[in-house]
């Protein structure tokens, strides 16, 4: 089975219109703890070949509202334990970076030829400080990817971008994304997957 994991009902409402029976959606809530714990339990009475991680994103520049990004690699930007000799965002005895499963990754290049790349930073506050030179920013992917990690289920996250850090009347930019394109780009990705 094909799991489709996404956290809000903003940005699945045009997929749980037109769901196909061999791609399973799961909405999971804001916030890493809603994200892993949702993952998690369905995980336990599931059998699942693959996970897809979608949904709106925040970035940096150079993406630009509307951008349709392929995350490399996740981590989590609100985890510090480099007192302890840890890498920013490494969670102990797990890798520094977590990696979208490199089979995913080209299919996905393979079936949408002009997607961006980026990597993904998440934590559970709405970011406005850039931290490295380009990323897009969220509050669920590096805790799915965690979770698939330790179930050894490969996952990729692909991310449309809905405001840019930095840009003017953010608010008001992001619920227009929201309200015109922003699902209705998500299921235009969840029929190529």
């Amino acid at each position: 089975m094909i799991l489709v994991v996404l956290a809000m009902k903003e940005e699945a409402k045009e997929i749980l219109e037109n769901q196909t029976a061999n791609k399973k959606v799961l909405l999971t809530g804001i916030g890493k703890v809603n994200a892993a714990s949702q993952l998690s339990t369905f995980l336990a009475t599931n059998k699942v070949d693959a996970i897809y991680n979608l949904g709106f994103a925040g970035a940096s520049k150079p993406y630009q509202v509307g951008d349709i990004v392929l995350i490399e690699q996740a981590k989590y930007h609100d985890f510090d334990l480099t007192l302890f000799g840890y890498k920013k965002g490494q969670v102990p005895g797990l890798p520094e970076i977590f990696l979208s499963s490199t089979k995913l990754v080209e299919e996905t290049k393979l079936k949408m030829k002009s997607i961006k790349t980026g990597r993904l930073f998440t934590g559970d506050y709405f970011m406005t400080e850039e931290i490295e030179d380009s990323f897009v920013v969220d509050m669920e992917g590096a805790a799915l990817y965690h979770v698939a990690y330790q179930s050894k289920i490969p996952i990729v996250s692909i991310k449309v971008i809905s405001d840019v850090m930095g840009m003017d009347d953010h608010y008001d930019s992001y619920k227009k994304f929201e309200r015109e394109f922003g699902a209705k780009t998500l299921l235009e990705i969840y029929k190529l997957i």
